[in-house]
């Protein structure tokens, strides 16, 4: 139970489903001919819960399931009140272990009747649709999805990371329980809404359709699994003391990327004329003085200082002029007439010419006060020689 998608997984079952159907991203209905007597559904069933019981006490889990389960919703932006409820009702159930089923579904047939205000035969009515749909849920899918439980469940008790392979496979067998799934709770959740008054009905519509959203967001997250690009934050797990190993390679490869990036945009040669009246763009013009001076700590805490200097000073002086400075800009860019615009660009240069100077100002300052005399003629450019007279 390692994220609302990994929860119906790990404990797949007719009665442990129960406890998910309108709240984790997935769940499914049948009406076909079952494909495994219930003897064989029990017995496997069995098997799967002594295997989550062989990861260890329940306790420790929880904590790793509240975390997954919490980045899960906040990386989706599930924020809405709806999704809170849902969250909270997944944590309550949670902190049982799924060898009770029993008191499970206790819990969630309390949050349900208390958020939708449900009457004794309402409650009684949903119980009924729900075990019928969540059993001919598990005959359906029982002979895909069992093997993807126990294979999620063997790797936990054996600290095995889950890997993008894995993951791969899985997620193809998931697809037809999550299509699947968002029928069944409309299903029974149509059922029900022909009992309820008008404002019962209104908690039950809004509920639904933040299942369905959520249905739909995790949709798009099984097509990238789909396509062998799973990581383990997709499931909550950055986290997770089984899977650092491979967030640090994650975070390693990050890194590099970044580094290649800023190398590449480090190599272009910086438009000194644009950055020189953009104060907010020479932060980017010290970096690159920096990298290509290869100044040291110290030489770069000087830069920070009179990049700071610099840029407060050039602040002040577009704060005096700012209402002019934003007019030439918006007659810039919506005139047409090449000679107005020219003019207008006149007169902006005037007012930014004063920002400019700072900018030339810091560029001396950083060229006298931090580099040594090896910097610069190390790294400066050649002086052009004169060719001797024949």
């Amino acid at each position: 139970m390692f994220s609302p998608v990994i929860d119906l997984l790990r404990h797949w079952g007719a009665r442990t489903v129960l406890c998910f159907i309108l709240l984790a991203p997935c769940a499914a209905f049948a009406q076909e001919r079952r494909p495994v007597s219930e003897d064989e559904l029990k017995k496997t069933e069995q098997t799967m819960l002594e295997e989550a019981q062989r990861i260890g006490p329940w306790e420790n889990q929880i904590p790793i399931i509240e975390d997954a389960t919490d980045n899960i919703f906040r990386q989706q932006g599930w924020t809405a009140p709806e999704d809170a409820w849902a969250r909270q009702v997944m944590s309550e159930v949670s902190r049982i272990p799924p060898w009770k089923p029993a008191e499970r579904q206790e819990v969630f047939l309390n949050s349900v009747q208390s958020r939708w205000n449900l009457s004794h035969d309402q409650r009684n009515q949903l119980n009924s649709s729900v075990q019928r749909e969540a059993m001919a849920l598990a005959f359906k899918h029982f002979k895909d999805m069992a093997p993807v439980a126990m294979d999620i469940m063997r790797a936990r008790a054996n600290g095995e990371p889950f890997t993008p392979e894995q993951v791969q496979q899985w997620a193809a067998k998931l697809k037809p329980v999550m299509d699947d799934g968002a029928q069944m709770v409309q299903r029974v959740t149509q059922q029900l809404e022909r009992t309820m008054t008008e404002d019962q009905r209104k908690l039950l519509q809004a509920d639904v359709g933040a299942f369905l959203r959520r249905n739909n967001d995790m949709q798009r997250l099984v097509q990238k699994w789909q396509a062998g690009k799973w990581e383990p934050s997709d499931w909550g797990l950055q986290n997770d003391p089984i899977h650092a190993p491979v967030m640090h390679q994650y975070a390693a490869r990050d890194a590099e990327r970044n580094a290649l990036v800023e190398r590449a945009q480090a190599s272009k040669p910086l438009d000194e004329k644009r950055i020189a009246v953009n104060e907010s763009e020479w932060d980017r013009y010290v970096k690159w003085f920096c990298d290509t001076y290869a100044c040291d700590d110290r030489q770069r805490t000087q830069v920070e200082a009179i990049l700071k200097s610099s840029k407060n000073e050039a602040i002040n002086r577009r704060s005096a002029r700012q209402t002019e400075i934003e007019q030439l800009e918006k007659l810039i860019a919506s005139t047409t007439n090449p000679q107005a615009k020219a003019a207008h660009q006149a007169d902006l240069d005037r007012y930014l010419g004063p920002i400019n100077e700072i900018f030339e100002r810091m560029k001396k300052r950083l060229h006298e006060e931090v580099l040594t005399s090896q910097q610069r003629a190390r790294f400066s450019p050649p002086v052009a020689q004169t060719p001797e007279k024949p």
